[in-house]
Order: C-alpha cells, then sequence, then structure tokens
C-alpha cells in the first residue's frame, strides 16, 4: 500500500495562492489538506523545476540496488571457510574477507562481498556456527600499551602430542601489537630454566622490553612469594622489569590467555606427533600468525604490520636487585598476616553480648586470630567497620567479602584473609573531617589508603586530603578519636 498524495491534492498544492484575497494561509491550507508544511514546500520546489511532473510521484527504488552475488561467489566464499577451519584459523566472515582480499585475483565476479554480505550469504547455505549471544565487546574497557617493547607477556600450557607425549608450550607475546615473539615447545614440564631460554631468545633477536608480565608461577616470578627466581634476576639484568597479575586474576594476562586458544585450536588441526613436529608447526604457526592473520583488536591489521608501524621503547639500562629486593620484601609484608597458625573458630559473640550460631564449616579453616584482630563480613546491606564505636563506611566493592581487621598501636588496617594484601589502611589516631553522630565517612579519614576503591570515592578522598593539608598547617589537630 503506498502513501503517495494522489494527484488531485498535489494539483490543488500547485495552483494554491495564498496572496488572493480571502485566501487561507499556508498552514490552514496545509490542516485542511492533511499534510505537513514541508511536503507542501518540497512540492513547490519541485513544481518550479519539473512542472507538470509533480503530479506523479518519485520512484521509490533505491538509486543502489543491493548486489546480487551467483552461486560461483558464494561457492568460493565456502571454500575459503573451509580452508581457514581445516587448517585450525578463525574461519568468520571478517577472516574470509581477508583472505578472499588477499586472493583478489583469483576471487570470481568483479567485487568482494562485505563482511556483512559474506556473514548473509554463508548463513543463507547453513555454513554457520550458532554462537549464545555474548556481551559485546563495547562494554569492555580496553587494556594495551601503547607502544611495542614496553610490555610483553608471557605464559604457558601443557599439550599431548599424538605419540601421548606431554610437552609445554611458552608463549611470549607483545602487548600493544599483539606480535608472537617466540612459541616454543619443551620436553620438561613449565621451569624456570625454558622460561629463561625462551626470554634470551627474544631479547637476543628483538631487544629487551621495559616490563614482562605473567601469572604467578614459580617457573616465571617468585616475588610475591617473597623470593627472587633466576628468571627476574635476568630480565633484570637486561633492564626488564618483571611483574605478575593478582592470584587467581588470569584476566590480568588475558592477551595471552586468549592466544592460546587460538594456538590450541591451531595443533588440534595440524596435530603434531612429536616434540620436533611440534617445533615445525610452532614455526608454520608464528610466521601465519604474526604476518597473515587479520587481528580484530588491531582493526583487522596483522600483528606484524602493527609491530612495524607502532612505536618502540625498549629497556635502557639494567636494573638494580636492589629494586627487586624491595619489591619481593613489600609482598613479603603485605602476606605477614597469613604466616599465623590455622584454625577453626567455635563461637561467635556478637557487640552485645549474646552468643550467636557460627555459620562457619568446621572443615574450612580460618586463621587463628590474636587479641588484635577480629575477622569482619561486609555485605551489601551493611557496608561499614568499627573502630572505638565508630561505623567507618566503606566502597560498594567490599561487599559480599571477609576481611581481617587489625588495630595496632599506629594503624588500622582491613586485609584480604586468602592473600593477606591489605586493602586500606589509615594512622591512628584516627582524624577525620565528616562525622555524622557515629558514622564516619571514610574518604574524610586523614591518610587513609585503599586498593578496592572507586573513581567517584578517589576524587573524594582527594577533595578531603587537600582540605585536611590545609587545616592541619592551621590547627594542629582537627579532632581526634582514640
Amino acid at each position: 500500500m503506498t502513501n503517495a498524495l494522489p494527484p488531485r491534492v498535489r494539483a490543488m498544492i500547485i495552483n494554491f495562492d495564498p496572496t488572493q484575497p480571502e485566501a487561507l494561509t499556508i498552514s490552514e491550507f496545509c490542516k485542511t489538506q492533511k499534510i505537513s508544511r514541508s511536503i507542501f514546500y518540497r512540492l513547490r520546489r519541485r513544481a518550479a523545476n519539473e512542472s507538470a511532473a509533480v503530479l506523479h510521484p518519485l520512484s521509490r527504488a533505491p538509486k543502489q540496488p543491493a548486489r546480487k552475488y551467483g552461486p560461483e561467489v558464494t561457492n568460493e566464499l565456502v571454500k575459503i571457510r573451509q580452508r581457514l577451519k581445516k587448517d585450525g584459523w578463525d574461519y568468520g566472515p571478517r577472516t574470509v574477507h581477508y583472505e578472499a582480499t588477499i586472493n583478489e585475483n583469483q576471487f570470481p565476479g568483479e567485487e568482494i562481498p562485505s563482511v556483512a554480505t559474506i556473514a548473509r550469504l554463508l548463513s543463507g547455505v547453513g555454513h554457520v556456527d550458532r554462537n549464545p549471544r555474548k556481551r559485546p565487546k563495547s562494554s569492555y574497557v580496553p587494556f594495551a600499551r601503547s607502544t611495542a617493547m614496553a610490555l610483553w607477556q608471557l605464559d604457558a600450557f601443557e599439550y599431548r602430542t599424538a605419540k601421548n607425549q606431554l610437552i609445554t608450550i611458552y608463549q611470549l607475546i607483545d602487548d600493544a601489537s599483539r606480535f608472537d615473539l617466540g612459541s616454543r615447545a619443551f620436553q620438561r614440564h613449565k621451569n624456570s630454566q625454558d622460561a629463561q631460554d625462551v626470554l634470551m631468545q627474544a631479547i637476543t633477536e628483538y631487544g629487551a622490553p621495559q616490563e614482562v608480565l605473567s601469572d604467578n608461577s614459580k617457573a616465571f616470578n617468585q616475588l610475591r612469594s617473597g623470593t627472587i627466581g633466576s628468571v627476574e634476576i635476568f630480565l633484570a639484568s637486561k633492564g626488564s622489569m618483571p611483574s605478575s597479575g593478582l592470584p587467581g586474576k588470569p584476566t590480568t594476562q588475558g592477551k595471552n590467555e586468549r592466544s592460546h586458544r587460538t594456538l590450541q585450536r591451531f595443533l588440534k588441526a595440524n596435530r603434531p606427533q612429536d616434540l620436533a613436529e611440534a617445533q615445525k608447526i610452532l614455526r608454520r604457526y608464528r610466521e601465519h600468525y604474526n604476518q597473515r592473520r587479520p587481528h580484530q583488536s588491531l582493526n583487522q591489521a596483522t600483528p606484524q604490520a602493527a609491530w612495524d608501524l607502532l612505536e618502540h621503547t625498549p629497556a635502557i639500562e639494567p636494573i638494580a636487585l636492589t629494586v627487586l629486593e624491595a619489591k619481593a620484601a613489600e609482598y613479603l609484608s603485605k602476606r605477614r598476616l597469613a604466616q599465623s597458625p590455622m584454625s577453626a573458630f567455635d563461637v561467635v559473640v556478637s557487640k552485645s553480648g549474646d552468643i550467636m550460631q557460627s555459620t562457619h564449616d568446621e572443615s574450612d579453616p580460618v586463621p587463628l586470630l590474636s587479641s588484635n584482630q577480629m575477622l569482619v563480613e561486609v555485605t551489601k546491606e551493611n557496608r561499614r567497620t568499627f573502630y572505638q564505636g565508630f561505623h567507618i563506611s566503606l566502597p560498594t566493592s567490599f561487599a559480599h567479602r571477609q576481611f581481617i581487621r587489625t588495630i595496632t598501636d599506629t594503624e588500622f588496617l582491613l586485609s584480604d584473609p586468602e592473600t593477606s594484601e591489605i586493602v586500606m589502611s589509615f594512622p591512628l589516631p584516627m582524624v577525620a573531617l565528616k562525622v555524622q553522630g557515629k558514622f564516619v565517612s571514610s574518604y574524610s579519614i586523614r591518610g587513609i589508603q585503599m586498593t578496592l576503591t572507586t573513581r567517584q570515592r578517589e576524587k573524594k578522598v582527594e577533595r578531603y586530603r587537600a582540605v585536611i593539608q590545609a587545616q592541619e598547617e592551621q590547627i594542629p589537630t582537627v579532632f581526634e578519636h582514640q
């Protein structure tokens, strides 16, 4: 059904003269004909140029009709997809479009279809893998260094060959360009010597990076355990700072974890028989991954292209071992609360003195706390901790977690009972600027430090920190609660 104006109404619009005596205004005329003023003026402009042709509506056919592709184009797209799948590479519409562009001279037809058209053509012949709807990529906050050589990521996984031989495959990639610096396989389990060999070969070929990120495996990084391993000493001698993600947080090394999936898919399609064949397959993988495979996070550029285009910021001078010693000592001090013996608690006493039934499983031990410590639980409804009867507010990021509260002569501490890392601390005596009765806003406390905070709370902390500093210069003590 068409909604075009009939020729009679069009003729009335063309012949209407608002200058005649007792004639309707243009607005009144449009109301009587139930049209908008924009339609009135548009038809009048057409009448000035096209005369009587305005009595007929313009064609609604698209100026550029949708291109129709023959079966030879669809067959070629299916062949490219099947070849990619057989070789163990990604075979989505973007990758198919990239492969077709590389071999443009061999592609049938005058033009290669767009990515959306390729997806439609493949879906029309049933060559689509149905995946559950995922979280949109726009909702993720990207984390990547802006220059090559600023950060490398190192990780490893075990793989069993066709001859049931267990090997360990190390992957080393550049954070900014996703460039594979050296995927290698070794016979032994994950260990520091093989990890150092991978790093040494990459540094010899490309130079030393500013930082190397890994997980907390003792083969890679032992700083969080309070010691310095051979890999850390080697990196420091080359000027690279060894660092590791938080325990139990593999998303910190997310780029390397994701590259495992690409490599494992390739190994599944090209199942190596033994270690020697695995080394050959890894060399072929690196060549294709760096130079042929488009990367979505690089706007469909290859890692080799990104590596060549980005600025390189390698390490400049060796790092003194005293820096690593200080870093290990810092981690060790954060773990000092976890060195007490473990035991289960038998009774819970409320603030009013009533004995409450413990909800803790006796089979799950908790730290045996000293007299100045207490295990506290923060809920969404009760986001606070207590000191000398005062209620100290906590951010929403503290909800649904347990903490060990420690009060010393000079400091108030909240620490994680599993990792023993301090998540909040402030010096004693407590000095705060925002107190309502017994309720104290934590961001107004002098010298407060938090790790599980939010951006809004950090802004409040900075604002109150400046006010406290100004008042301390004028008044020796704002107020104290001891």
